[in-house]
């Protein structure tokens, strides 16, 4: 049991990616210990996972009633056996040695908790945007890289579950940058340079919108404020100075856009959320209109100017 591998496979609703997911994680070249399926969906995503379990008797299908993601994750962590934890959303796809590389790159750090790749999108089949890879973190990345970076994704990670306790994720919008985060307390992350999983971009997502921005920031700074006396009042007013300054940014950006969904909200949320630093952007004192507005100024301003 020195190398066992539990993987943790969040199921929402997911028939048309749950397969796909499932046959990344039985690929493996170093084979997982336990495939645990957590699922709350109202869909065929649980007569699928039994498909599989006729031929792979380490897959447990664990069904649960409408919950959250952070309910869902923490369940699997109950039932989870390996000495080591991964976990995978069943949108998302990893490459054949993500398990074994990670197994190695921990195996030379023995002080490390835990292990994470970069990851590349995709939207279909896998490779179908080219393969682009971001610059995602780095070796040993600090509480402020993993909580105001958020590039360290639960599929991305490999943990050492004797190092975590009884750490379980907590409810907000960000329960995998701050589950990462709180293990970083605990010990420090290696990082195999090399991209290892594959993350599906499509419009059902969590993460999706901007309304989503605004509220995983609200999260964050919140979670910060709450581990003060662990990080210290350094450490946490210049990680909550970066995120309220970059969620001005954001949406000063969206104005430049003119991607006004939801704008006028979210400016009345940033401005009780971080008033210094949203009353020193433009948008203080700047009336949004609706998007035909700016489209009939453009227009007569493109006119005028010929």
């Amino acid at each position: 049991m020195s190398d066992t591998v539990s993987v943790i496979i969040l199921s929402h609703n997911a028939q048309a990616y749950i397969a796909q997911a499932i046959d990344s994680v039985i690929a493996q070249s170093h084979q997982p210990h336990d495939v645990i399926v957590v699922d709350d969906s109202s869909d065929d995503s649980p007569a699928i996972v039994e498909s599989f379990q006729k031929d792979h008797d380490n897959i447990r299908l664990h069904r649960m009633a409408p919950c959250s993601i952070t309910a869902a994750r923490n369940a699997g962590l109950e039932l989870a056996t390996g000495t080591y934890l991964s976990f995978l959303d069943a949108d998302d796809m990893w490459l054949p040695d993500k398990s074994a590389k990670q197994m190695a790159a921990l195996a030379e750090h023995d002080d490390a908790i835990g292990v994470f790749s970069p990851y590349f999108d995709f939207r279909n089949y896998i490779y179908d945007l080219g393969r682009p890879v971001p610059k995602q973190g780095h070796d040993d990345p600090s509480v402020r890289d993993i909580v105001f970076e958020q590039n360290m994704a639960s599929s991305t990670v490999l943990i050492r579950r004797d190092r975590m306790g009884d750490l379980r994720f907590e409810q907000n919008t960000c329960e995998d940058t701050t589950f990462v985060a709180e293990l970083r307390m605990r010990g420090r992350w290696v990082r195999v340079d090399e991209p290892l999983i594959a993350k599906r971009i499509h419009e059902q997502q969590a993460s999706h919108g901007n309304r989503h921005r605004v509220v995983n920031t609200a999260d964050r700074l919140e979670w910060c404020e709450s581990r003060r006396d662990a990080l210290g009042d350094e450490t946490t007013d210049t990680i909550q100075g970066e995120l309220r300054r970059h969620l001005v940014q954001f949406l000063e950006s969206c104005y430049w856009k003119r991607d006004l969904k939801d704008l006028k909200v979210m400016c009345r949320e940033v401005a009780e959320l971080c008033p210094d630093e949203f009353g020193q952007s433009f948008l203080a004192n700047t009336t949004i209109y609706p998007r035909w507005v700016y489209r009939l100024r453009d227009m007569i301003g493109s006119k005028s100017g010929r």
